[in-house]
């Protein structure tokens, strides 16, 4: 069966702007996350039907995703745009490919756009989760009885498939280790069960990896089938955050895991809605012309900034009244986030003095 892809051209829709904002964010490594707005699953046929079942699906997907919000609220917004699903999305492909027993599988990835989700996201006053998502490496090892296995990227256990689908939905980049010689020697499924976190994280590094998510899973049989007890571990500024579980679901022991990493990078990095305020924010670092278009094109970029108005430009130095729904310091953590800018340490004053990195 070939592959067919549909181009779908849209007019674009006037939606009432909101901004929101959140904590503080912790400075990591981020990553671009165009994927956050397709969505693939399978269909029965390649139809207007399914076209439409799968619309609205990933309709809610991608607002979970871009919310952080395991459950999407039905505000009027929402019940609107679900009614009609294809004001949101500009493409969509019908796909086969192979399944887990080896048979084929015809799929449909439908590509939502992009500004029309965010603002129907801050239109219906949801949270924004910024879409430049931290990398996440998952050591994950499974015990069934005889001994104990790291799970691979290649791994045909079902746990990866839950994870990786899990994830996807719930808008995490997840990673699984590739397990060849180099992580053989660095890793053993010992260091995953007692959790030696050292030797995990300096294993991650070849993997550019922000956050390194730990789970151990022992499977039991019983008169009923499988059963599945164990723990979910990450380390976020230092602190542990743990999630222990005990199911007949293989899907629900890998929710457990993401869940509690979701909720708490969502905690981190979206933003609530609240009053807009214009802050002032000085930008050093500008050699040319080309530095400041780049720098002015990186700040209307972000989610979270709703206006940009240039005051001043004195000694390479930029004067700039930045409309945000973001309090101060969650501003300043958003802002340096990506690496792009830092905080300007030898400058002191009220207003925030940033340096910009390119």
């Amino acid at each position: 069966m070939g592959l067919r892809v549909y181009l779908i051209i849209r007019p674009v829709f006037i939606v009432t702007l909101f901004f929101v904002f959140g904590l503080p964010a912790p400075a990591q490594a981020l990553s671009d996350a165009d994927w956050l707005y397709a969505v693939d699953r399978p269909v029965a046929a390649q139809s207007n039907e399914e076209r439409d079942r799968v619309a609205q699906e990933g309709l809610l997907v991608v607002l979970s995703r871009l919310t952080g919000l395991a459950s999407v609220p039905r505000t009027p917004a929402i019940v609107a745009a679900l009614a009609q699903p294809q004001n949101y999305y500009n493409r969509f492909v019908f796909f086969t490919s192979r399944d887990a027993s080896g048979e084929p599988q015809t799929h449909i990835r439908i590509t939502f756009q992009s500004n029309v989700m965010l603002q129907l996201v801050k239109a219906a006053n949801l949270p924004v989760w910024w879409s430049k998502r931290p990398n996440v490496l998952a050591w994950m090892v499974v015990d069934d009885g005889f001994r104990r296995e790291i799970l691979a990227s290649s791994s045909p256990h079902p746990l990866v498939a839950e994870l990786r689908k899990y994830a996807a939905d719930r808008g995490v980049k997840l990673t699984l280790p590739l397990l060849d010689l180099d992580d053989s020697l660095a890793v053993s499924p010992a260091d995953v069960w007692g959790k030696v976190t050292a030797s995990l994280e300096q294993a991650a590094a070849r993997y550019d990896a922000d956050l390194v998510l730990i789970g151990r899973l022992s499977q039991d049989q019983t008169f009923d089938g499988e059963f599945y007890r164990g723990d979910w571990e990450i380390w976020l500024e230092g602190q542990p955050l743990a999630a222990n579980f005990t199911t007949p679901d293989l899907a629900e022991a890998a929710r457990g895991g993401i869940d509690m990493l979701t909720e708490r990078l969502a905690e981190k990095y979206a933003v609530l809605p609240r009053a807009q305020r214009a802050q002032r924010i000085y930008i050093s670092g500008l050699s040319d012309v080309l530095g400041y278009a780049e720098l002015m094109t990186y700040l209307s970029s972000l989610e979270f900034v709703d206006g940009l108005d240039v005051e001043a430009i004195d000694d390479r130095r930029l004067s700039i009244s930045l409309v945000s729904r973001a309090e101060p310091e969650q501003l300043l953590a958003l802002l340096t986030a990506q690496g792009k800018l830092r905080e300007d340490l030898l400058v002191r004053g009220f207003e925030m003095q940033l340096i910009w990195q390119g």
